[in-house]
């Protein structure tokens, strides 16, 4: 079969279709434009499989079938094994894909319906917001927990209680078909969307109505989709451009910026990714194809907001900044975080996470000199036990947890539900965020209790970056108000008790750092005037604002940042 000929065909069939906007307009309003995509691929499908559509007895052998389609959706035709496409294509696994299961095969890769059968695109225009599915189901299972649910809602009051509404049978799990329920939250009318964007009437949306009803996080998208759509060239997009363009679309999440892992100033196809679960490859294709308004297979920033991929390494400050020595970098893993020191100064701990993203997260144990590193485990956020034989980390392994880990990678146990575990100084208690409350797991008798309650703070979220003073006493927070990040400190000396001490719009990292001498707290912030994140230090029991590190490097990009035990050094994240 002529198969990289359908990505040609495919591709040229779209381009003609979708640059006659009346024909489009008037062949498929008020529903989903996307099937008439769906209807050219299903098209060209055919023409290159020699009139497919009047031999639909015929089958493909699926491991050639699926090889062949990635190959026509590369930009340079590269084959490659996929054992999850095959699965997608070869539902019933009998080896070869019929013409039915080929069309169901371009739903899935479009967007339309998801592989459990559950449509994700309605004929009425409505849309699942299958973007927070994939946001909220952590442990990619196809299904979400309570606790996966309760997370992804930023523990709101009440999460509970919608999760248990939307679990029809009761079983502790949310499947998709329960999740987009047309009677709950998660199914979008797009139309209506647009209509209420829509303030001067005109049937059309301009980029300043676009601005005013695009949540914040979707924005960027604005000035690239706009002129990627407008195909009639108005500066404005219809319903049809709405509904076809990454503004209107709500089954994946488009709000997440792709990196430029190889550092050419541009996205390749292979490049426009936006989640740890590359779906959908041919609506990817489609959308790539539309952005690349000069055809020359590649995105650039004019086109198209990707992040300009940096490259973290691990620094060891001593001397109140007098030496700033780079001790761990790594060519698999761009992202270095979350660093903690033993209570002996010698060793270090902290995750690295590799282009794929966090799931695949490992925890690197490494001397505080920078000499022997090794990988220990999966994991997140690591804390060192004072004993310096165990360690306390979050992990997505069994649904999002905390851990207690032994130091050759073995776990020990699973503390409970949260995130962000913290070892206190004296090795008898871990802190951790749990539903938007702090607990304490007193690690003697393998119990947890409740010291800062959701009806007890201001918050919306609190970051899992907590961090103990010295003395075990106290722990420091950052939560998140509507617009502000507040630094607080959780006195735990008779009833807990929550002291407000200072709010910005600039914190960054996650990691906030306790100096030895318990009088001081360290953290990251963007500096106006340095034009990057720097670390910044904050007296504790006073009212001054935070000032910046002494000459912590302010031509370094700082994220994270741990003190020492000892008091003799600290050590951080930066890009340069």
């Amino acid at each position: 079969m002529r198969w990289f000929h359908v990505i040609a065909t495919l591709v040229l069939a779209l381009e003609a279709f979708l640059t006659a906007p009346r024909l489009l307009a008037e062949s498929v309003s008020p529903g989903d434009p996307f099937e008439a995509i769906l209807q050219r691929a299903v098209e060209a499908l055919d023409e290159s499989y020699d009139s497919w559509n009047f031999r639909p007895e015929e089958t493909v052998d699926s491991t050639t079938f699926t090889i062949n389609y990635i190959a026509s959706l590369s930009t340079d035709g590269r084959r490659r094994l996929d054992r999850v496409l095959i699965l997608h294509a070869d539902p019933n696994r009998d080896r070869v894909v019929t013409r039915r299961e080929a069309v169901r095969f371009l739903e899935i890769q479009l967007g339309l319906r998801w592989v459990t059968d559950d449509p994700l695109r309605l004929s009425n225009g409505r849309v699942v917001d299958f973007a927070g599915f994939l946001r909220a189901d952590t442990d990619q299972n196809d299904e979400i927990s309570e606790q996966e649910f309760v997370v992804a809602v930023w523990n709101t009051p009440g999460a509970k209680a919608d999760f248990s509404a939307l679990d029809k049978d009761g079983d502790g799990r949310m499947s998709l078909f329960e999740y987009a329920s047309e009677e709950g939250p998660h199914v979008l009318n797009v139309t209506d969307r647009f209509g209420k964007s829509d303030s001067d009437g005109d049937g059309l949306l301009s980029e300043a109505e676009l601005a005013a009803t695009t949540p914040i996080n979707r924005q960027h998208l604005i000035r690239s989709n706009v002129p990627a759509f407008d195909d009639d060239g108005d500066g404005k997009l219809s319903l049809v451009e709405f509904q076809l363009s990454m503004l209107g679309n709500f089954n994946y999440p488009w709000e997440s910026l792709p990196e430029d892992h190889d550092h050419d100033d541009a996205l390749s196809f292979e490049e426009f990714s936006f989640h740890p679960r590359d779906l959908f490859q041919l609506q990817k294709r489609y959308y790539f194809h539309r952005l690349d308004r000069n055809r020359d297979d590649r995105l650039t920033l004019d086109e198209f907001e990707f992040e300009q991929q940096k490259s973290y390494s691990l620094y060891r400050i001593s001397g109140g900044g007098e030496s700033v020595d780079e001790i761990y970098a790594s060519d698999r893993f761009p992202t270095i975080g979350s660093p903690s020191v033993s209570s002996d100064g010698r060793s270090i701990l902290c995750h690295a996470v590799p282009p794929g993203g966090e799931h695949k997260s490992l925890i690197v144990a490494l001397s505080a000199d920078g000499g022997e590193t090794r990988d220990v485990c999966t994991g997140l956020m690591p804390s060192w036990s004072p004993s310096g034989s165990r360690f306390a980390c979050s992990r997505y392994e069994g649904g999002a947890g905390v851990w207690i880990m032994r130091l050759d990678g073995n776990p020990e146990r699973r503390i409970d539900d949260g995130w962000g575990a913290q070892w206190s100084p004296d090795g008898t208690s871990i802190a951790y965020t749990n539903d938007t409350s702090i607990r304490i797991y007193d690690v003697a008798s393998g119990r947890s209790r409740v010291v800062l309650a959701k009806e007890d703070h201001p918050y919306r979220y609190i970051q899992p970056s907590l961090t103990w003073s010295p003395d075990s006493q106290r722990i420091a927070l950052l939560g998140n108000l509507d617009r502000e990040i507040e630094l607080g400190v959780l006195s735990l000396t008779g009833s807990p008790s929550l002291s407000r001490r200072f709010r910005t719009v600039d914190a960054t990292g996650q990691r906030l750092a306790w100096t030895s001498n318990g009088r001081r707290l360290l953290m990251c912030m963007d500096s106006p005037r340095y034009g990057r994140s720097l670390i910044y230090q904050l007296e504790v029991d006073t009212d001054q604002p935070p000032s910046v590190f002494p000459d912590s490097g302010t031509g370094m990009d700082w994220q994270d940042v741990c003190s020492s035990p000892t008091g003799t050094f600290i050590v951080a994240t930066a890009a340069q």
